[in-house]
């Protein structure tokens, strides 16, 4: 089962990271959004007390329905996006993954494809917190999903396209770069961190859903 959330009971799930460095990094996730015209967020990494972060959020608000992994410098200031060529399309399950290379580049993939960069310099602090369904703002959650996620991984590595094509296949996130991946959740039913046992919040009560097929 993937958990679901509702955007009007600003539901999420949480935890706290040990010091995260921003790159490299790869975040990927399964999503099924219940439309096409909000911005919601998938899964968020950043600090408590200030805007730096990295996540990636479902743009339904933007004309084409991309997907966006975002990015705010430690100093704070506007976030630098990259944004995938093609837009997700709503009840139905979507992948998606942004990988953070360097300073200098980051790519976004939607189902294993139509990946779109951004290549200004950007370095937002290590992570100590982590969000799922929604991203903080100096502590305060917002942007929150209208619809299910499932198979949360992070790794402290430069996924390949290769590699994320067979995440966007139905590959299990702990068949893929397992040396390297720091937290695993497949959100089914119990939350749990398989990879690093960390604790995981269920915050306002989102709900057990029907899960993506994947291959373990």
């Amino acid at each position: 089962m993937a958990y679901s959330f509702t955007a009007a009971s600003s539901q999420y799930l949480s935890s706290t990271l040990s010091s995260l460095s921003p790159y490299p990094l790869t975040i990927s996730c399964w999503f099924n959004s219940n439309n096409i015209t909000t911005n919601q967020a998938l899964v968020y990494i950043g600090l408590s007390t200030s805007t730096s972060r990295l996540f990636l959020f479902a743009l339904g608000a933007t004309a084409g329905d991309p997907i966006a992994f975002d990015a705010i410098p430690s100093s704070g200031g506007s976030a630098v996006s990259a944004n995938s060529t093609t837009g997700y399309s709503a009840n139905t399950w979507n992948h998606a993954c942004g990988v953070a290379t360097s300073a200098t580049l980051r790519t976004v993939y939607l189902n294993g494809g139509s990946s779109g960069t951004s290549t200004t310099s950007v370095t937002p602090a290590a992570a100590n917190r982590l969000t799922i369904g929604s991203r903080l703002s100096t502590g305060t959650p917002g942007v929150f999903m209208d619809g299910s996620i499932a198979e949360v991984g992070i790794w402290n590595a430069a996924l390949t396209a290769a590699e994320i094509a067979s995440l966007a296949k139905g590959m299990t996130c702990d068949k893929v770069r397992p040396q390297n991946l720091v937290f695993y959740a497949p959100i089914v039913r119990d939350l749990i961190d398989q990879k690093g046992g960390l604790a995981i919040t269920n915050n306002n009560g989102a709900t057990v859903a029907n899960h993506p097929r994947v291959y373990a």
